[in-house]
Parts: C-alpha cells; sequence; structure tokens
C-alpha cells in the first residue's frame, strides 16, 4: 500500500536535512530524525559502516550482523513499491529494491529468500529467461507496508558470512548514509586516530613512496625542507562488534587554521572507485589499513570535500608546523591527535626511486599526467593507459622480463581507467591465455582473460604489477556434491564446481533434456537445482547432464541417470 501521507512528510523533512548533517556532527544522531524502522527485529550489531574503506570502493551502505545465522525476516523500512529484484552469483546476491513515494529507495541485499510473492514471481523468470542471474522488476507491482517482511537474511553473492547489507539512496539512486536517521545502532567508542604519514613530494610533483616518514600521535619529527603529502591512520569500531569500520568526519588544523576538511554524508556510483585516490593507495593496497590523505590526489571526483587543498604542503627550513587532527564518528564520537613537524636545511632534493632510469631494450618509462593519453612499447609488447587514468603525475614503465612475464607500473599507484597490454603470441596460439597478477613473493592476486586479437594476445587491468602469461587447459571440475551421486535425501541436485585458474562463467542442468535452474554459488563452489521447483517428475529415473564453463571457454560435463523419490 502507499506510503500514509504522515510518514512521507516525516521522510522528506529527512532528506531535506541531508544538506545540514554535515555540518551538525556532534548531534547527527541526537536529532529528532524519524520516519523509517529498523530492517531487522533483533539488536542491531555492525560489522561495517557506510563510508568505510572495501576493494577499490567506499562501502556504500550498513552491514547488520544477523548472530552468524541466515533466516531472519528482513522488514520494510518504510512503505513502498518493488522497483528491482536483482539475483546474480557475486555482488549482493539476492537483493531487493524498494521504492518509496518521495523516490528514494531502500536496498536490501545478501538475502535467502524473498517473500513468497517474489519467489514465485522469480522463478517463472528465471525459467522464462533460462537464466539463474536475474534484474528486472514484476510486471504487475508489488507493495509493502512498513514493518512487512520483504524476505530473509543470508549469506548470497559476495558476502563474507552471514548478514544483511542495507541501503538508502536518494531520488537520484545515489547512496545515503542510514545512520541519519536514529536506527538503534549503539556506538559509545570514539575513532581510533594513529600515525602521521607524511609523504616527500619532488619538483616534479612525484612523491617518493620510499621515503615516508611516520610519525606517533604527540610526537614532533625533523625533516628536509619541501613539499609534502600527509596522511593520517584513522578507523572506527562500533559496540558489540570487533569489526574494523571507517570513519565519518576529518577535520585537520595546521597552525591553526583548517588545512582540509571531509565527511561522508553521500556517495556517487559513479566516481565512488576514487577512494583509491582518498586512500594512501600504496598502503591500502599492501596491508588494508585505513589511512586517509589530507590532500586527494588531483584526478580525485569524490564529492566529499568541505575543505579540499589546492596544493600540497610546504615545510621551510627553521619553521614548525602544528598539526592538529580531529576524527568523529556518525554518532559525533570524537578523537583528536597532535603532531609536530620541523623544517631543516635540504641536503639533497628527494626524487622518487627510478624517475632517472635509462630506457633500454626490455624496459622503458614515461612521464605520466592525468589529462594525457600515455603509451609504452618494448619488444613485441607495448601498453595503453587512456586520458584520466592517472590520478595525479607519475612515471608509468613497462618491464619486459621474457615473452610471459610484464610489469606495469607503477604498481603502488591507483588508476581511475584500466590500461590495456598488447603482445605478441607466446608460443603463436592464441587460445585459452590468461595474465596472472603476481604479488612480491609470487603469489597469484588476481587473474585477467586474454582476448586474441589478429596474431596478438590483449588484457586489461585496473591494478598495475606484475603479470605472468599463461594457458589455461584445464577445464573446471565438476563433480557431485554427495559420494557418485548429485542427490540429496529430499530430493535436491548438488553439484560441486570449480576452477583453478580463470574462474567459473557459468554453470546450466538438464533433465531428460529440458533446462532447468541451478542455484550458482561461487564462494562454496556449489551448484544446486531444487526439486520443489517440480520441474522433473517425482519417481522413476530421468537423464540428468550439468554442464560448467570456465572464463576461456573450457567445459566439462556429468551425465547419469538420477531416480528422484
Amino acid at each position: 500500500m502507499p506510503l500514509k501521507t504522515s510518514l512521507f512528510v516525516l521522510i522528506s523533512l529527512v532528506f531535506a536535512g541531508f544538506s545540514s548533517f554535515s555540518q551538525n556532527t556532534s548531534d547527527t544522531l541526537h536529532s529528532s530524525m524519524t520516519g523509517l524502522i529498523a530492517p531487522l527485529g533483533i539488536p542491531l550489531v555492525l560489522s561495517g559502516n557506510f563510508g568505510e574503506f572495501r576493494g577499490n570502493h567506499f562501502h556504500t551502505g550498513l552491514d547488520f550482523k544477523t548472530q552468524g545465522r541466515e533466516g531472519f525476516p528482513v522488514l520494510a523500512v518504510a512503505a513502498g513499491e518493488v522497483a528491482r529484484v536483482k539475483v546474480r552469483p557475486g555482488g549482493y546476491g539476492k537483493a531487493l529494491y524498494l521504492k518509496h513515494k518521495n523516490g528514494s529507495t531502500s536496498v536490501y541485499a545478501h538475502l535467502s529468500l524473498y517473500s513468497p510473492e517474489i519467489e514465485a514471481w522469480l522463478i517463472k523468470r528465471q525459467y522464462a529467461s533460462r537464466s539463474f542471474g536475474i534484474d528486472a522488476c514484476p510486471v504487475t507491482s508489488v507493495y509493502f507496508s512498513q514493518g512487512d517482511t520483504i524476505g530473509w537474511s543470508g549469506n548470497s553473492g559476495s558476502s563474507g558470512g552471514p548478514h544483511l547489507h542495507f541501503e538508502m539512496r536518494d531520488e537520484h539512486q545515489k547512496p545515503v548514509n542510514p545512520l541519519q536517521w536514529e536506527l538503534a545502532v549503539f556506538d559509545s567508542r570514539a575513532p581510533e586516530v594513529g600515525r602521521l604519514w607524511i609523504v616527500p613530494v619532488d619538483a616534479r610533483g612525484l612523491e617518493n613512496r620510499d621515503a615516508v616518514v611516520k610519525v606517533n600521535k604527540g610526537d614532533t619529527v625533523s625533516l628536509s625542507s619541501g613539499h609534502v603529502n600527509l596522511c593520517v591512520e584513522a578507523k572506527d569500531r562500533l559496540d558489540g562488534a570487533s569489526n574494523v569500520c571507517g570513519i565519518y568526519k576529518l577535520e585537520v588544523e595546521i597552525d591553526g587554521a583548517i588545512f582540509s576538511s571531509y565527511c561522508i554524508d553521500t556517495l556517487d556510483f559513479s566516481v565512488n572507485k576514487d577512494m583509491n585516490a582518498h586512500a594512501y593507495y600504496p598502503e591500502w593496497k599492501s596491508s588494508k589499513t585505513q589511512i586517509h590523505r589530507f590532500s586527494p590526489l588531483p584526478g580525485n571526483r569524490l564529492d566529499i570535500y568541505q575543505k579540499r587543498p589546492s596544493e600540497n604542503l610546504m615545510i621551510s627550513a627553521g619553521e614548525t608546523k602544528s598539526i592538529h587532527v580531529k576524527c568523529w564518528d556518525a554518532h559525533g564520537n570524537l578523537t583528536t591527535s597532535s603532531y609536530s613537524i620541523h623544517g631543516h636545511i635540504n641536503s639533497k632534493e628527494s626524487v622518487a626511486p627510478g624517475t632517472n632510469a635509462a630506457d633500454n631494450n626490455s624496459q622503458k618509462s614515461v612521464a605520466a599526467s592525468p589529462n594525457n593519453l600515455t603509451e609504452l612499447s618494448v619488444g613485441g609488447m607495448s601498453v595503453v593507459w587512456p586520458k584520466y587514468s592517472f590520478y595525479s603525475r607519475e612515471t608509468a614503465s613497462l618491464s619486459v622480463m621474457g615473452s610471459k612475464d610484464v610489469a606495469v607500473g607503477p604498481a603502488d599507484s591507483p588508476l581511475a581507467k584500466p590500461f590495456t597490454l598488447t603482445l605478441d603470441c607466446p608460443v603463436g596460439e592464441c587460445d585459452y591465455w590468461v595474465a596472472e597478477r603476481r604479488n612480491k613473493k609470487g603469489k597469484r592476486v588476481g587473474v585477467e582473460v586474454c582476448e586474441c586479437v589478429g596474431t596478438k594476445l590483449a588484457f586489461s587491468s585496473s591494478k598495475m604489477g606484475v603479470f605472468h602469461l599463461i594457458q589455461d587447459t584445464v577445464p573446471p571440475r565438476v563433480l557431485p556434491k554427495h559420494s557418485a551421486s548429485p542427490m540429496m535425501e529430499n530430493g535436491d541436485l548438488v553439484f560441486h564446481v570449480e576452477d583453478a585458474l580463470s574462474g567459473v562463467a557459468q554453470v546450466k542442468g538438464f533433465i531428460d533434456g529440458k533446462w532447468v535452474l541451478f542455484h550458482w554459488d561461487p564462494k562454496r563452489k556449489t551448484a544446486m537445482y531444487h526439486a520443489s521447483d517440480l520441474q522433473h517428475t517425482s519417481g522413476g529415473t530421468h537423464g540428468v547432464r550439468f554442464v560448467a564453463q570456465d572464463e576461456v571457454g573450457l567445459i566439462s560435463e556429468w551425465s547419469g541417470n538420477v531416480t528422484f523419490p
């Protein structure tokens, strides 16, 4: 049913207050914001909050713990109409989008089940499209009143454990911090602020990340005069959980004047990956430590800054800079930290390593800037970074270490757009090649599938580093989950599916030649046909065929006869 007028007014007033939210940090959750109920009927404990660092983006919602279990009723936080039902093996898994009368949208993700009317529509849609993945809206409108059960909590998609991911989005589909409402999330713990990170910057504007100086709270450090970029370690924890969460607001004073400040009330999906240009990327990439830049990199498009410095900080010889950091969480808890930097005469200008390296037959480097396309070629390999790939000035490099090994750098710099590398086929055969991205220990940390372009291979990646070219010649592994038969006691069919290199791209199954729906869960490496779908005749023996295909096109198949109960 539609929103009641009174509820609509309340929610509208909340959205009208978005612009003032960041200006009243200490009163954030102590104001009279009302209008939404909690999406769960159990005590609310967060394992993740709005704006924390995640992979290559800011987290755009709240993660509610579900006591390590699935199956808690998930409630409509306000009355609304189902606008979208999205099912996929990864990402949000089973997600439902509920549109409210004021134009806002609430999102509920990682569900185990939808409400009966949604589940009934979904299975018909999946069979009609012969696809597990769905992104659609029911043709017949489905409404939920505030407090109705829209589904049950789960662990679907890329979830790391049972929980509910919840979002609120404005009328433009921009995620908004749900803690703007008086949800019963308790937080008496102030943010944790750690060391100050000082990154020298040379006359060309290049950071010398090998010469970082780290300063403990309350300490003074003496360093050579010159330009620097400053960063600080900062994170938060909430009551009832040990999970590391993100901060809400950070303000920096230098010598008594505000140098920089930011506050995360809302985010924008189109530029959310620019989190990498807000974070001190080398440390985030290597250790997942949340370190916040005072001055975001020039190509950073995030609209979260109230005070954004136009340039880095100059430390002059003989002067002492007093740095005062204030850090809040969304409940108004505040932590302050102070540091000092004393400048002395510069004996030698700090120069980023490798920037003066001479080109040779196996390695080339070139100055790169955000506004320019950048290209390098070495031997039979070439790499292209499109315009606006880099967030700041960098020294782009290409190193060839044989026909199958190549390094694209700098590895400790984030990219706004992926680069593309093209090379001659190592053995004259273009099929089934992938590029393994390896860490310093030689361990695989990512895989990119290569495309055949004439007589050459090409792959793209949004992360730089060392890549090893290898052919994927082994198809996915497909086995019945239970002994020699895929049958479970309740009549479900379950297969174990995994691929050692390129990864599983898709699965499909058939009973007596008829396509049937298999629910594919990559993290559990299982694919399941539910007997309750009733796509087979009970009793008797039926022919079952199950097929799995990896990302390079290799196929494995299991066929056999199964007797259903």
